[in-house]
C-alpha cells in the first residue's frame, strides 16, 4: 500500500521535474540562437570558443581553487582563455608549442604566488585539467570550422544538444537499467541508447535542411551516421561522468548557476568537450 506521505513526495518529485525541463527549454530557446549566429564567420567562432572557455573555466576555478585564492582563480581563468584566441588567430600551424607554453606560464604563477605546500599539488591539478579539458578540448571547434565550414560545425557542437535531449527524454520516460556508474548514479541503458537512436535521426534530419534549404554540401553516408552517433553516445556519457566526478569530489550539484535547469557552462558542455575532438578524427578518416 503506498502511503499518502509516498504521494506527496512523487508529487513533489514530479512537479520539481516538470520545472526543471520548463526551464531547460526557456534557457535553450534563449541562448540557442545566440549560439548559432557565431558560426556566421571564423572570428566569431573562435570569440564564441573563447567566452565558453573563460566563463566554464571561471566557474572550475571558483568551484576548485577559489577558497585557497580568488585571485588565483582570476588570473588562470585569463590565461586559459588565451589559449583559443591566440591559436586561433596566430598559431594555428603550432597549436601544441602554444600549449606548452601556456602550461609553463600557468604552472611559473603558481610556483610564485601559492606558499603553501598542501595545495600546491591541487593548483596544479585544477589548472592543468581546466587547460586541456576544458580550452585545449573546445578548441578543436577552430579547425572544424576552419576545415570543414560552419555546417559541419555546427552539426558538431548539436550533437551533443540533441543526443542529451534524447538521451533525458528516453531515460526519463523508459530508464529502468541503471549503467552502475559510482559518478553518475542516474544514467541508464534506456537512455544510452534512446540518445543514439535519436542523434542518428537528427543527423539525417540535419544534413537533410542543410542541403535543399541552406544548399550545403554536407555528404555524411549511413556509416558514418551511425559512427558518429554511436562515438557521440559514448563520449557524451564519459564526458558528463568525468565532470560528475570532479563535483562530486567537491561536493557540489553544479559547477555554476549560469543557466537555469542547466547548471552553469561546463554543466551544459561537459559532453561536448569529449566529443569535438572525436569528431574531428572522424571527420579526417572518413569525411
Amino acid at each position: 500500500m503506498v502511503s499518502m506521505s509516498d504521494n506527496k513526495k512523487n508529487d513533489k518529485s514530479e512537479n520539481s521535474l516538470r520545472k526543471e525541463t520548463i526551464q531547460r527549454v526557456i534557457s535553450a530557446l534563449i541562448v540557442a540562437p545566440f549560439v548559432v549566429f557565431c558560426f556566421v564567420s571564423y572570428s566569431s567562432l573562435v570569440g564564441l570558443v573563447a567566452t565558453i572557455v573563460m566563463i566554464s573555466t571561471g566557474e572550475f576555478f571558483f568551484t576548485t581553487i577559489k577558497r585557497h585564492d580568488p585571485w588565483l582563480s582570476i588570473v588562470y581563468t585569463a590565461i586559459v582563455t588565451t589559449y583559443p584566441v591566440l591559436y586561433g588567430m596566430a598559431f594555428r600551424n603550432n597549436s601544441t608549442e602554444l600549449l606548452a607554453v601556456i602550461f609553463m606560464i600557468g604552472i611559473v604563477f603558481a610556483l610564485s604566488k601559492v606558499k603553501n605546500r598542501e595545495i600546491i599539488t591541487e593548483v596544479y591539478f585544477s589548472y592543468t585539467v581546466a587547460l586541456i579539458y576544458i580550452s585545449f578540448l573546445l578548441s578543436f571547434f577552430i579547425p572544424i570550422y576552419d576545415i570543414y565550414g560552419g555546417a559541419v560545425a555546427l552539426l558538431t557542437l548539436t550533437l551533443s544538444w540533441a543526443y542529451d535531449s534524447f538521451a533525458y527524454a528516453f531515460g526519463m520516460t523508459l530508464g529502468k537499467h541503471k549503467f552502475g556508474s559510482y559518478y553518475s548514479p542516474n544514467k541508464s541503458w534506456e537512455g544510452f541508447f534512446g540518445g543514439i537512436f535519436g542523434t542518428f535521426i537528427y543527423i539525417l534530419i540535419y544534413q537533410y535542411v542543410a542541403n535543399t534549404v541552406f544548399k550545403k554540401n554536407l555528404h555524411i553516408d549511413l556509416f558514418l551516421a551511425i559512427l558518429i552517433s554511436v562515438v557521440t553516445g559514448v563520449f557524451d556519457s564519459f564526458g558528463d561522468i568525468f565532470e560528475s566526478s570532479i563535483k562530486r569530489h567537491y561536493n557540489v550539484k553544479h559547477m555554476g548557476n549560469l543557466m537555469p535547469g542547466h547548471g552553469g557552462m561546463l554543466d551544459r558542455i561537459d559532453g561536448l568537450l569529449f566529443i569535438t575532438p572525436v569528431i574531428y578524427i572522424l571527420l579526417g578518416l572518413f569525411y
